[in-house]
C-alpha cells in the first residue's frame, strides 16, 4: 500500500512538472506579459500544493526503505528519496526566489529585467523536472521488481 501512495505521489509530481515544461517550451513563443499571466496563478496554487505533496512523498520514501526487503529495494527507495529531496532543495533555494520575483511584477506592464528572470527560471526547470520523473521512475522499479 506505501509503494502505491508514494508512486502516486511521485507520478502526480513528475505530471506537474512535466506540464510545467512544456508550458515554458510553448511559452517561449509568447511575450513576457502573457507568460506572467499564465505562470503567476499556476505558481500561487503550486506554492500551496506542493510542500504537502513532496514531503509526504519524501516520507513514503523513506518509510520504503525502512520496510524493503532487500538491498536494492532499499537503495531504490533512499535514491528516489535523495532525487526528491534534490528537487525540494532546487526549488526552495533558486525556483521559488524566481517564482517570487516573476509574481511580483504587473503581468500587463512588466520591467525590462522580467526576461532576464523567466529565462533563468526556463533554465532551471528543466532540471527539476528531471529529478521528478527520475524518482517516479525509481519507484515504479520497485513495484514492478
Amino acid at each position: 500500500m506505501l509503494w502505491l501512495v508514494a508512486a502516486a505521489l511521485a507520478g502526480l509530481n513528475a505530471g506537474i512538472l512535466v506540464s510545467g515544461w512544456l508550458e515554458g517550451w510553448y511559452m517561449r513563443r509568447v511575450g513576457l506579459s502573457a507568460f506572467l499571466q499564465m505562470h503567476q496563478p499556476r505558481d500561487l496554487l503550486l506554492r500551496r500544493m506542493m510542500p504537502p505533496l513532496l514531503l509526504t512523498l519524501m516520507a513514503c520514501c523513506l518509510g520504503l526503505a525502512a520496510l524493503a526487503h532487500g538491498s536494492v529495494y532499499k537503495l531504490l527507495a533512499l535514491l528516489a528519496f535523495a532525487l526528491v529531496l534534490a528537487d525540494v532543495l532546487l526549488t526552495v533555494r533558486l525556483l521559488v526566489p524566481l517564482n517570487l520575483q516573476l509574481g511580483s511584477y504587473n503581468a500587463l506592464s512588466p520591467p525590462p529585467n522580467g526576461q532576464a528572470v523567466r529565462q533563468r527560471w526556463y533554465g532551471l526547470h528543466p532540471l527539476r523536472t528531471a529529478l521528478g520523473a527520475l524518482a517516479f521512475v525509481l519507484l515504479l522499479l520497485i513495484g514492478v521488481s
